[in-house]
Order: structure tokens, then C-alpha cells, then sequence
């Protein structure tokens, strides 16, 4: 048997005896045959030495070194990681030109096969026994895998249950759940009070209720989620157009009808009981002013106050909106309502919620722009009840 180095000097010396033979053949100069005879002679004596020396390892006449040399000792197994690292780094390369989420998982996937395929070479190079290496990557690995593999399987679990969460009616949900916590709680009480249970059994369950969750989340996440309706809020009226309006809406019902302490108020606007927008501000208030004053790009916090014997809103108009603006938001419109005709204010409109008398609602301004450009336009820059005459200017320098 030929050892590795034989081989090579062997094979080297048998290439420069036929370029000699072909460079004798044709070419006249007798310079380059005595360079690749001489070079042929070498190769094949330090062959010969190397045939007899056998690498300088073991003597071919000694059985038990032969049996027991490093190249007597069995070849590494078969990986799967080079394959499962390939099919991570094609599906990062594919989310490059589809999802991102998809280019996340394939790095993922990626860079835990090249994770495992290193420390499983790591092991194979530590020793030639498979037991020894096993244990080797054990001791490495296990450290860092159990608590990977136990997050993984723990957010794979909930993810999964709240899908199915989700997907089941509102009623359902309650139902499933209840039913749910009962029969783990039963199981867990038999496991509890037979103590002859072996482990395995206690660990299949655990197996199938695992898959089941997961199973079950598969499909209705597939089916999709209920219909869950979106509770409308005050931004919801304005782009509506019904910051206008003194009837009541679904972001009145069940309005809070108090504001806890605020600091840095900016007004406090009032209706009276005679049907008036009044208003306060913290220290003296401008004689001859033309209305309420505020600054312009802060936040303003406006307290509105109802003494009057009806539910009653607040609305401040801040003036039309651009085509541009109203162009936007009649599509934004058209998405959530699924294709359903959306009407669209044209106005710039905030509102509070319909309040009852004594009741007190808190509305926050961010003034973009002066109100001098508005001055022609007598909507805009105020603040009103809708469904009285009460109207208050609002001035921003």
C-alpha cells in the first residue's frame, strides 16, 4: 500500500521522465533533456527513499503500526449541514429579491448549520473514535442548543396557540380556553397522583400536545383570523367628516366624561349655560384680543368644560385641506372600507367626544401654520359647538 508522499514523488517523477521523453522528441537543445532527466532521476530516488520510509511513520513490516497509524483510522461520517447551510444561503439570496422576512429566516437557517457544521468538525478532528467526538460536541454544544432549542419550541407553542386564539369567535375563545386549562390541569393532576407514569409516557403527551398546538395553528392561521372590529376613535369623526355634527357616534358611546390633573394647559375653553364659548388662560388675559391665542408647532393642551344641559363636542376647524391631502386620504379610506363608497372631510377638523353637562374633555392642538393666510375664510381658525352658534376665533401667530 502507498502511502500519500509515495505517491505524489512517484507520479512526479514518472511526468518528468515523459517531458523528457517529449522534449527529446522535439527539440534539438540538449539542455532541457538534461534538465528534466536530472529532475526525473530526483523525483524517482526520493520516491524510492519514500517507498522504503513509508512517510516516515511506521515500517511496512510492522502489522500492529499499520493497524493502529492515523491513516488506519475510519474517515469522517457523512454531514447534513453543508446541504442544510446551501439551502439557507439560497433562501437568504431569494428573500433578497422577494420578503425580507424570508432573507431573515435564510440567514437564520444559514448561520446555524454553518454553526453546526463547525463544531461538529471541531469534534471530528479532536479524536478518530465517534464516541469520543460525540461527547466532545456534546459538552460544546448542548450548553447552547437546549436553551435555543427550548425558545424556539416555547415561541413556536404560543405563537401557534394564539393563532388559533384568534381565529375562534369571541365567545369561542373564552370556551376553548377554559376547556383548554381544564384538561391540562386534569393531566397533569393523573401524572401527579400515578406515580408509576415513566417518563417516556410523560414526555409523548407532552409531544402530542405539542404538535397538536402547533398543527392547529398552522391551519387557522392559515384559515385566517376572525374579524376583530376596530373601535373608532375622535381622528376616526374628522376624517369622516363628522367633527361637525352634534349627534352621537361610536367614539361617544362610553366616552370618559373626566380629565385627570394636567400641567402646562394652554386654555381652558367653556361652555356656558347660555349657549357662549368663553375661555381662560393661565395668567392675565390680553384686553382687545380677537380670540384665543395660541403658539404655533407646540403641543397645546385645551380643556374643554360643558355647563351647558346638552352632550355637546368641541371642534377646532384649522381650514381646508390641498387636493393632494384629500386625494390621500379618500384611498386610505377606500382600503379600510374593503371597497365601500367613503366619504372624506375637506376640512382640517380635531374634536373631542360628545360630553355630557359638567363633564370636561381634553383636546391637544399642534398648529403647523399662521392664521393669517385664513383670514378671508370665515370657517377657518375656530373653535365651535356643533349644533349651537357658539363659536370662538383662534388666533396663531
Amino acid at each position: 500500500m502507498f502511502t500519500t508522499g509515495s505517491k505524489l514523488l512517484i507520479g512526479s517523477s514518472v511526468l518528468a521522465t515523459l517531458a523528457a521523453i517529449v522534449y527529446g522528441v522535439t527539440q534539438v537543445d540538449s539542455l532541457g533533456i538534461v534538465g528534466l532527466t536530472s529532475a526525473a532521476i530526483a523525483l524517482a530516488f526520493l520516491a524510492g527513499v519514500n517507498v522504503w520510509a513509508r512517510d516516515s511513520n511506521v515500517s511496512s513490516m510492522d502489522s500492529t503500526a499499520v493497524a493502529t497509524a492515523e491513516a488506519a483510522d475510519a474517515p469522517p461520517g457523512a454531514s447534513i449541514w453543508p446541504m442544510v447551510f446551501a439551502v439557507g444561503a439560497a433562501t437568504a439570496l431569494l428573500g433578497l429579491v422577494t420578503q425580507q422576512s424570508i432573507f431573515t429566516i435564510g440567514l437564520v437557517v444559514a448561520f446555524s448549520a454553518g454553526a453546526q457544521w463547525m463544531i461538529q468538525a471541531w469534534a471530528e478532528a479532536a479524536s478518530p473514535d465517534a464516541a469520543v467526538a460525540t461527547h466532545v460536541r456534546s459538552r460544546l454544544a448542548n450548553p447552547l442548543e437546549y436553551p435555543l432549542l427550548g425558545a424556539v419550541a416555547v415561541g413556536a407553542i404560543a405563537f401557534s396557540f394564539s393563532r388559533v386564539m384568534l381565529w375562534l369567535s369571541k365567545t369561542n375563545t373564552v370556551i376553548a380556553f377554559v376547556v383548554l386549562a381544564a384538561v391540562v390541569a386534569g393531566i397533569a393532576f393523573y401524572f401527579a397522583f400515578r406515580p408509576s407514569v415513566t417518563s417516556g409516557a410523560i414526555g409523548g403527551a407532552l409531544a402530542v400536545f405539542a404538535i397538536a398546538v402547533v398543527a392547529g395553528g398552522v391551519a387557522a392561521g392559515v384559515d385566517g383570523q376572525r374579524d376583530i372590529h376596530v373601535h373608532e376613535t375622535t381622528a376616526d369623526l374628522a376624517l369622516e367628516g363628522h367633527c361637525d355634527s352634534p349627534d352621537e357616534f361610536e367614539p361617544d358611546e362610553k366616552a370618559s366624561q373626566t380629565v385627570a390633573a394636567k400641567s402646562s394647559l394652554a386654555a381652558e375653553v367653556i361652555l356656558t349655560e347660555s349657549g357662549e364659548l368663553e375661555f381662560d388662560v393661565p395668567g392675565p388675559i390680553e384686553s382687545g384680543g380677537l380670540g384665543l391665542t395660541l403658539p404655533r408647532a407646540n403641543p397645546n393642551n385645551i380643556l374643554f368644560r360643558n355647563e351647558s344641559g346638552e352632550h355637546r363636542r368641541l371642534t377646532v376647524d384649522l381650514g381646508p385641506l390641498s387636493e393632494d391631502e384629500i386625494a390621500e386620504l379618500e384611498e386610505a379610506a377606500a382600503e379600510d372600507s374593503h371597497g365601500e363608497e367613503a366619504h372624506v372631510s375637506e376640512r382640517r377638523q380635531i374634536c373631542t367626544t360628545l360630553i355630557e353637562e359638567g363633564s370636561v374633555q381634553l383636546l391637544t392642538l399642534i398648529i403647523a401654520e399662521p392664521s393669517l393666510p385664513y383670514d378671508d375664510d370665515p370657517e377657518a381658525y375656530r373653535f365651535f359647538v356643533p349644533g349651537t352658534d357658539a363659536e370662538l376665533n383662534l388666533v396663531v401667530p
